[in-house]
C-alpha cells in the first residue's frame, strides 16, 4: 500500500499560507457551496414534481368530497390554485436547469414550496394539522444553507393568508385566516421557524468555512512539501518496511538515471554496489532498534553502469504509538568530492615522491641548489657546495652567502640580490667565489624569489673552464675581425692599386688594337686585353665578396619585374651565345609577369653570372634554356643548361670561392667566384640557391626570391589621381627629374603624373646622367633613388649639394631603404624629404606638392 507524506494543518492554517492559501480557501468555499446549491436544486426538483403529483390527488379528493358542489368546471376554486401550482412548480425546476447554482434560482425553489404548502392547506379547508407541511418546507429549505430563502418563503405565506383572508373569505381554508389576529400565532410561530433555521444556516456555513480553510490549508502544505520534496537539491526517497522504494524525487531519479516505473517497488539493493550490501543492511538493522539517524557513505549502481558515491542519511519514522511506518533516506551526490579526494591523495603521493625524487637530484646534482631567507642567509643546499666552494652543508647553514663572494663582486652580487626580490628573474649572473684554499672560481647563479614563502631559491654552477673558454672565444673573435678589417682595408688598396696599372694595360691594349697592329700582333694585343679584363672581373668579385661577409653591400630590395631583369640579362648575354654558337630559350612572356622583392642590378648580376656559366659550358649548338614558375609567395627561376654536367662528389663544392671543380684546365675562362657571389648575393635577397646536374646530360641552377605585388597596382590605370585636382594648379608648368634604374619604378611614377597639366617629367637611369641633367634643365623637383648602377644615390646627393647651380632644387629621396639611420643620413646630407617603397600614393602627392610651390625657401645650408 503506498504511503502518502502529509504535514497536519492548523486551525488557523489560512493564515499560515499567506494570500495564495485564503484564496485557496475562498475557492474551495465556493466550489463546496455551489455543489451545495446544484446538488438542493436537484433534490427540489424531485419534491416538486411529488408535491404536484399529491397536490393533483388531493384536488381530486376535495372535488368528489364537496357535496355541495357538483363536478365540473364550477369547481374552480378546487382545480385553479391546483393548476397554478403546477405551472409554477415547472417554472421553477426550469430554472434548476438554466441557472443551477443561481440566487433566483434559490429564491423561486423557495416560494414554490411554500406555495405548495399553502395550497395543501387550503385544499384540506385550512386544517390545523395541514400547517405542519409550512414548517415542514422552512427545515427543507434550510438544506440550502442560506437564511435569505427564508425571506420569499415567509413573504408567500404571508402573502397568501393575507389575500385569503382579504379578498377570497369563501375559500376552503380562508375561515381560519378570516381575521388578522387569528393569524398572529401562525405567523409568530413561522417567524421563530425562520429565525431557528437561519442561525442553524449561518452556523452550517461557518462551519463549512472553516472546513474549507482546514482543506486549503493541508492542500497547501502538502503542495508545499510535495514542491520541497521534489526540487530539493539532495536525493529524498521513502523505502517501506518491506524494504522497497515508494517514493522518489526527482533528484535522486537524477542521480540514478531511473524513471519513476523504474524505480518505484524495487528495493535498494538492487541499486547498491556488491561492496556496500552489507553496510545497507547493517543500517537498517540498526535503525529498526534506534532512534537516531544513521549516516553512511555508500556507492550506488547508475543505469548506465557508472558508479554514484553518496553519503545517505536515514531515519525510521513511526507513528504516535512507536510502532515503524517506513524509512526516509535523503542522498547526497558527493562523487566530485570523492574524486577530488582521490585526486588530492594521488596528489600527496606524488608530491611525496617529488619531493624524495627533489632530495636525491639534490643530493646528486653537480650544481649547488640552495636557499636563502630574506637576509641572504643559507636555508638549505644540496651536498655539492662541497665540490664547488669547499664547505659542506652544515658549516653553510645560517650564513650569508656573501661571505663566499670576491670582495670586488659583493656589491654588484648585492645589487643582483635586490633585482630578484623586486621580481626579476635572474639566469645569467655571474661572479666569482674564493674557497677555503685560496682558489677562484667562477660561479654562474639563477635566482628566483618567492613571495609566499619569502625565500630565494638559487642554483649555483661552477663555470670556471667555460670562462676561460669564452674569453679565448671573445679574444679569438677581436682577433679574426682585426684579421676581417685588416683584409677589407688591404683588398680596398689591392683593388686601387690593382686597377691603375690595369688601366693602362687596358687602355694602351686598346689603343694598340685601333692603330691596325701587324697580324702577328694581334693574337698577342687579344690576350693582353683577355688577361686584363679578366683580372679586372676578378677583382669586382673579390670586392663583391668581401662586402657582403663584411655585411658592407647595401641592398635595395624594392618590387622588380622578373620579365624585365630576365630580358635585359638574355640581351647582354646574346653575343656570348652567339660566339658559342649556343642557342638561348627565353619563357613566354605570360610567364614573366609576376614581380619580386629583390635588388634590381644584383638580381640581374645573378642572371648575368648563371647564363655565363650555361653558355660557357655548354657545347656548340647546345642550349640554354630559362624557365619561371610562380608559387603563391615566392618565384623561382631555372637555368638548364645541356653542357656536361657535375658529378655527384662535386656538386657540394660548386658555390666554393676559386673552386673551378677541375675547369681551369680546360679552355673555358672563369674565375670561380660567380656562383660564390651569386649565392651570398641571393641569401642577401632572403632567397635560396641550389643546383641539379646529370654527367653528359646538363645542370639546371635554380634560385627562388619572395614574390610581391607590382606597384603599379596602386593606382587604377583609367583614374584620375587622387589629390589630383588638388595638385593642379600648385604643378603647372613644373618639371620632375627622376633618377632611377628600375623601370617598374619609373613606370609607376609616370602613371602618377601623367594627367597633371603642365608637369614635364625627366628621367635619368644613371647618377651621372641625372647630374647632367640637373644641371643643363634645372628642374623644380628631383626624384632620386640612392642605389644606382654607375654611382651610389648619397653620392649623386652630395653632388647636387655642392654644385650651386642644383644645390637650391628640392630632392627628394625615393628608396626601399626604411630604416631610421638612413633617414636621418640622407636628410643631414641635403634632402628635402624621403618616400620609401613601396610607394604610398597618397603620401608620394603631398611630398611632391610641399616640395615643388616654393622652391628655394627652405635650402639648406
Amino acid at each position: 500500500m503506498k504511503t502518502e507524506l502529509r504535514l497536519v494543518p492548523n486551525e488557523n492554517s489560512e493564515t499560515i499560507g499567506g494570500q495564495s492559501c485564503a484564496d485557496g480557501a475562498k475557492a474551495l468555499f465556493r466550489s463546496h457551496l455551489e455543489q451545495g446549491y446544484r446538488e438542493t436544486n436537484r433534490f427540489f426538483s424531485g419534491l416538486l414534481l411529488l408535491e404536484c403529483l399529491v397536490l393533483i390527488v388531493v384536488g381530486f379528493l376535495v372535488a368528489h368530497a364537496d357535496v355541495h358542489r357538483p363536478l365540473g368546471a364550477e369547481n374552480w376554486h378546487t382545480w385553479g390554485p391546483v393548476v397554478f401550482g403546477i405551472v409554477v412548480s415547472f417554472g421553477a425546476i426550469a430554472l434548476t436547469r438554466l441557472w443551477p447554482g443561481a440566487i433566483v434560482t434559490r429564491f423561486a425553489i423557495a416560494a414554490t414550496q411554500m406555495l405548495h404548502s399553502e395550497l395543501l392547506v387550503m385544499l384540506s379547508g385550512g386544517r390545523w394539522g395541514t400547517h405542519f407541511h409550512v414548517f415542514c418546507s422552512l427545515i427543507i429549505l434550510s438544506l440550502y444553507r442560506d437564511w435569505r430563502v427564508f425571506a420569499p418563503a415567509t413573504l408567500v405565506v404571508v402573502t397568501d393568508h393575507f389575500l385569503a383572508g382579504t379578498f377570497w373569505p369563501g375559500l376552503p381554508g380562508a375561515a381560519v385566516a378570516n381575521s388578522g389576529w387569528q393569524s398572529l400565532p401562525h405567523f409568530t410561530w413561522v417567524l421563530i421557524a425562520d429565525i431557528i433555521l437561519a442561525i442553524s444556516c449561518v452556523r452550517a456555513v461557518r462551519e463549512m468555512r472553516a472546513r474549507a480553510n482546514r482543506a486549503a490549508a493541508s492542500e497547501s502544505s502538502e503542495r508545499s512539501f510535495r514542491q520541497i520534496f521534489e526540487e530539493v537539491p539532495i536525493g529524498m526517497a521513502v523505502v517501506g518496511m518491506d524494504e522497497r522504494y515508494r517514493e522518489a524525487n526527482t533528484t535522486f531519479r537524477r542521480m540514478l538515471g531511473l524513471t519513476p516505473n523504474e524505480l518505484i517497488g524495487r528495493t535498494p539493493f538492487d541499486f547498491t554496489h556488491p561492496d556496500d550490501m552489507e553496510a545497507t543492511r547493517q543500517t537498517m538493522r540498526i535503525l529498526l532498534h534506534s532512534r537516531e539517524s544513521h549516516r553512511i557513505e555508500k556507492r550506488y549502481l547508475r543505469k548506465d553502469g557508472g558508479i554514484l558515491w553518496a553519503k545517505r542519511t536515514s531515519c525510521l519514522m513511526r507513528d504516535h504509538t512507536g510502532r515503524p511506518l517506513h524509512f526516509l533516506t535523503t542522498v547526497e551526490d558527493i562523487t566530485e568530492w570523492k574524486s577530488a579526494q582521490e585526486a588530492l591523495h594521488k596528489q600527496a603521493e606524488r608530491l611525496a615522491a617529488s619531493q624524495h625524487a627533489n632530495q636525491l637530484i639534490m643530493d646528486n646534482s653537480r650544481d649547488v641548489i640552495c636557499s636563502l631567507d630574506s637576509q641572504g642567509r643559507f636555508l638549505s643546499i644540496s651536498a655539492a657546495c662541497e665540490r664547488l666552494w669547499g664547505y659542506n652543508a652544515e658549516q653553510l647553514i645560517g650564513r650569508c652567502y656573501l661571505v663566499l663572494v670576491h670582495p670586488e663582486d659583493r656589491a654588484p652580487s648585492k645589487a643582483m640580490e635586490e633585482s630578484t626580490r623586486s621580481g626579476a628573474k635572474v639566469t645569467d649572473f655571474v661572479n666569482r667565489c674564493v674557497r677555503p684554499d685560496g682558489r677562484i672560481v667562477d660561479v654562474l647563479w639563477s635566482a628566483s624569489w618567492s613571495e609566499a614563502e619569502e625565500m630565494l631559491f638559487c642554483v649555483a654552477r661552477d663555470v670556471t673552464e667555460q670562462q676561460r673558454i669564452e674569453r679565448e672565444l671573445r679574444d679569438a673573435k677581436d682577433a679574426a675581425d682585426r684579421a676581417n678589417r685588416a683584409k677589407s682595408e688591404f683588398l680596398s688598396r689591392m683593388s686601387h692599386e690593382l686597377r691603375t696599372p690595369l688601366n693602362a694595360i687596358l687602355g694602351f691594349g686598346q689603343l694598340l688594337e685601333h692603330r691596325d697592329p701587324r697580324p702577328a700582333q694581334r693574337p698577342h694585343l687579344h690576350y693582353i686585353l683577355s688577361a686584363g679584363h679578366h683580372l679586372l672581373e676578378l677583382i669586382d668579385e673579390v670586392l663583391d665578396i668581401s662586402r657582403i661577409e663584411a655585411d658592407r653591400m647595401r641592398l635595395s630590395l624594392e618590387p622588380v619585374s622578373v620579365e624585365a631583369a630576365v630580358k635585359e640579362a638574355i640581351e647582354l648575354i646574346k653575343p656570348l651565345a652567339n660566339e658559342h654558337r649556343v642557342h638561348l630559350f627565353t619563357p613566354p612572356e605570360e610567364d614573366l609577369t609576376a614581380f619580386v622583392l629583390a635588388d634590381h642590378q644584383r638580381l640581374k648580376q645573378v642572371l648575368l653570372n648563371l647564363l655565363n656559366n650555361g653558355v660557357k659550358y655548354t657545347a656548340e649548338n647546345g642550349a640554354v634554356m630559362v624557365q619561371c614558375t610562380c608559387e603563391d609567395e615566392r618565384v623561382r627561376i631555372t637555368i638548364h643548361d645541356t653542357g656536361m654536367g657535375i658529378a655527384p662528389e662535386k656538386l657540394e663544392r660548386v658555390f666554393t670561392p676559386f673552386d673551378r671543380l677541375g675547369a681551369e684546365q680546360s679552355r673555358v675562362e672563369g674565375t670561380g667566384l660567380g656562383l660564390a657571389l651569386s649565392q651570398r648575393l641571393i641569401h642577401a635577397m632572403r632567397g635560396r640557391i641550389g643546383v641539379e646536374s646529370k654527367v653528359g646530360e646538363g645542370s639546371s641552377f635554380w634560385f627562388e626570391v619572395a614574390r610581391t605585388e607590382s606597384p603599379l597596382r596602386t593606382v587604377a590605370p583609367d583614374s584620375d589621381p587622387p589629390t589630383g585636382a588638388r595638385l593642379q594648379g600648385a604643378l603647372k608648368r613644373r618639371s620632375i627629374l627622376y633618377i632611377e634604374d628600375n623601370l617598374s619604378n619609373l613606370n609607376l611614377v609616370e602613371q602618377l603624373l601623367r594627367e597633371e597639366p603642365g608637369v614635364e617629367l625627366l628621367i635619368a637611369m644613371q647618377g651621372r646622367l641625372g647630374l647632367d641633367l640637373a644641371r643643363q634643365r634645372s628642374p623644380d623637383l628631383i626624384l632620386l633613388d640612392l642605389h644606382l648602377p654607375d654611382m651610389p644615390g648619397a653620392d649623386v646627393l652630395a653632388d647636387l649639394q655642392a654644385n650651386e647651380a642644383t644645390r637650391r632644387i628640392p630632392t627628394v629621396v625615393v628608396s626601399a631603404d626604411a630604416t631610421a639611420g638612413e633617414f636621418q643620413r640622407v636628410m643631414e646630407a641635403g634632402a628635402r624629404d624621403y618616400i620609401t617603397k613601396p610607394i604610398d600614393v597618397s603620401h608620394f602627392y603631398r611630398v611632391v606638392e610641399q616640395n615643388t610651390g616654393n622652391r628655394g625657401e627652405c635650402a639648406p645650408a
